[in-house]
């Protein structure tokens, strides 16, 4: 037989084993005598369901503690009891995987839901088991059918409990079948390299990271260095229970952000400081643990650029040679299908972009109050801008600073192949839904400054670490997706910690450019709310800052930043200062940005959204304050709901919404005169 990619598995990764499901082998493995007995202290998991195969994974550890190899048996079955077993295959593990164990399971019927458990050796006369998990393949490629999902980001350990997990299965368990999850898409940072000693606000942590067993400690945190420390996070983050529990009840899809790396990270540069640091070996260790503790089918998937895990030769000199090296140890871009309705594009943000295309503290040095949205298209679009004529001096200050992005080439966020990539597969995707999975915001963040009179301000981004930041390919995309009449494409992404809801038009310079996609943004599982950190930081040292983002009234305090997102600076100072929200409809919309429908900066949650061939529905699910512990889940506060019919070419998508269960964020209530 020749040798193909999946036949190759045992040779690219002792961890992973691919088994299929056969009558004449189901039940012909057995446990050598001498196994040891086995804890399975971060539960199990099942990842990127295909029509006829899952990923499962567990991680299992001598019970005795000795580190010596593990032999462990994987059971599949179409029932709860395991009445009836499918597959009992034996693998292994061992101390170089930090005893992760990866079983790609074959053979499987589509659209079929399945429960899996590990098996190690006896303790006291009965087999060490591990906690049952429920998982379920897609449906056949030509098979259309009704998707729920789940979408959520963000969850720091030490911010928040995971009561939005402890939530999402409460309430599936109490829903009906027709309506009950299929499968989560994680859009990242489902870890958090760095540890806060405490809050933006001051206030302390919910709960504490325990010492790295390597780490950087500096006065205000802790930060991973090594492939133990990273090991180390995703052991801690799996240790709660609730997110064990929603690993072993529904199969994740998962990409990364930046936090599995470093914050605001690039390629394998780590950005804390004001100068990017190559740190090539810390990224090939985030790499190998992503790997490790997240089940993701790679090298299972034929005719795709992702792959598994592939440990790499740094060397010692050549940044760019290392640089490359540790990008390329990894590959996760991939497409996944449900059916023939659904198909789920998942890109990678992080590993090809290009360096942020203003230098931090860029904004200060002109005296401007944030980079404005020119400067950014400048300074981006290089070489490009203004179709090949980029001015030779910047407009800022007495104007006589050299362009230095005059002769550059334009900035990228995902990568000239990862990019051909991603327009090919949408092009030639033949689904009536392509769900981008994608970790950051397509919304933009931007402050319509220059409606301020008499300021000479202009408008100016929030952000340049999302796709703010990356303007001039966001624009090649989207204009792709206008010329070729690709429809249906929703993005749904994370990052911001905030829930935000809008159109995305085809051109990025044009304010009256025709919609083309919808952006569904959640906030996160726990991290802090990004309107709370917004508020200290205009507590503490910026008073001219502080009207647009808060106000104090008799009954609390207010977040006037979501005005300043949806009606723009000048409704959210008048308001700041009168109380009069109906003047936000007087002297809005932001006309920064166009198309953004929805904000709520206050919010920790999760998404769900319901898929079928002509329409889509969403809900952005806020939950009351997740900081403390709880034996019942957290009540919910709002859902906003949405709906999205499917377009067709040449069309614009009719986004409907928001609709409010419970209260409607500040300022969606009604207005008050």
């Amino acid at each position: 037989m020749p040798i193909t990619r999946r036949n190759l598995l045992g040779l690219l990764s002792s961890s992973t084993f691919f088994l299929t499901v056969s009558p004449a082998g189901a039940l012909t493995a057995e446990l050598p005598s001498e196994s040891p007995p086995l804890d399975f202290p971060q539960g199990i998991a099942s990842g990127d369901p295909q029509p006829d195969g899952i990923m499962l994974w567990t991680r299992a550890v001598p019970a005795t503690g000795t580190g010596a190899p593990v032999n462990l048996l994987v059971q599949v079955s179409p029932d709860a009891d395991f009445s009836t077993v499918l597959l009992q295959a034996q693998v292994s593990s061992n101390a170089a995987s930090d005893y992760t164990v990866r079983s790609y399971i074959a053979g499987l019927q589509p659209d079929t839901q399945y429960y899996y458990r590990f098996l190690g050796g006896n303790s006291e006369g009965e087999p060490s088991v591990s906690r049952t998990g429920r998982t379920r393949t897609a449906p056949a490629p030509g098979q259309s059918s009704r998707v729920n999902l789940a979408f959520a980001s963000c969850q720091s350990y030490e911010q928040a409990y995971y009561g939005s997990w402890a939530r999402m299965l409460a309430d599936d368990r109490a829903a009906p079948e027709e309506e009950r999850i299929q499968f989560v898409l994680h859009l990242g940072d489902f870890i958090y390299e760095r540890c806060w000693k405490e809050r933006s606000d001051g206030s302390p942590n919910s709960r504490t990271v325990p010492p790295f067993p390597n780490g950087v400690d500096t006065p205000e945190n802790r930060y991973a260095v090594s492939l133990a420390d990273y090991r180390h996070l995703y052991k801690t983050f799996l240790s709660d229970p609730h997110l064990q529990e929603a690993r072993a009840n529904w199969p994740f899809i998962c990409t990364w952000d930046d936090h599995e790396f470093a914050n605001d990270s690039y390629q394998s540069y780590v950005t804390y400081e004001d100068t990017p640091v190559l740190d090539a070996r810390r990224k090939l260790d985030a790499n190998q643990a992503w790997f490790e503790f997240i089940p993701a089918v790679l090298d299972e998937l034929q005719e795709q650029p992702a792959h598994d895990f592939r440990p790499q030769a740094l060397g010692e000199k050549n940044s760019a040679t290392r640089n490359q090296a540790a990008i390329d140890s990894l590959r996760i871009y991939r497409k996944l299908s449900w059916g023939k309705t659904l198909d789920i594009v998942l890109t990678d943000s992080r590993s090809y972009r290009s360096g942020p295309c203003l230098p931090a503290g860029f904004a200060e040095g002109f005296d401007l109050p944030m980079n404005t949205v020119e400067g950014v298209a400048i300074a981006d679009a290089g070489s490009a801008y203004a179709g090949g004529k980029p001015p030779a001096t910047l407009p800022y200050g007495d104007g006589t600073t050299v362009n230095p992005a005059k002769d550059r080439a334009p900035g990228s966020l995902l990568g000239a192949e990862q990019r051909a990539w991603f327009l090919e597969t949408v092009k030639t995707s033949a689904a009536p839904w392509k769900i981008w999975g994608n970790a950051l915001p397509l919304i933009p963040m931007r402050l319509d400054l220059s409606a301020l009179p008499m300021t000479g301000y202009e408008d100016s981004i929030f952000t340049i670490d999302s796709w703010a930041g990356y303007p001039y390919e966001l624009g090649l995309l989207m204009n792709e997706v206008e010329n070729h009449n690709i429809t249906g494409l929703v993005s749904l992404s994370g990052d911001h910690h905030m829930h935000g809801v809008g159109t995305v038009q085809h051109s990025t310079t044009d304010p009256d450019a025709r919609p083309v996609a919808v952006d569904f943004s959640v906030a996160g599982i726990s991290s802090t709310p990004l309107f709370d950190d917004l508020l200290a930081i205009a507590r503490e040292d910026q008073p001219d800052f502080a009207p647009l983002v808060y106000r104090e009234t008799d009954s609390g305090v207010e977040p006037v930043w979501n005005i300043s997102m949806t009606h723009g600076v000048l409704a959210a100072y008048t308001y700041s200062q009168t109380g009069f929200t109906a003047l936000k409809d007087w002297l809005g919309p932001n006309k920064a940005n166009p198309g953004l429908r929805y904000v709520d900066t206050t919010a920790n949650g999760y998404g769900l959204a319901t898929i079928l061939d002509d329409e889509l529905h969403v809900q952005l699910v806020t939950l009351q304050d997740c900081r403390q512990d709880f034996v019942q889940p957290p009540a919910i506060r709002r859902i906003a709901r949405f709906s999205l019919p499917r377009w067709s070419a040449g069309e614009s998508p009719q986004l409907v919404g928001p609709e409010f269960e419970g209260d409607a964020p500040f300022p969606f209530e009604p207005a008050r005169v």
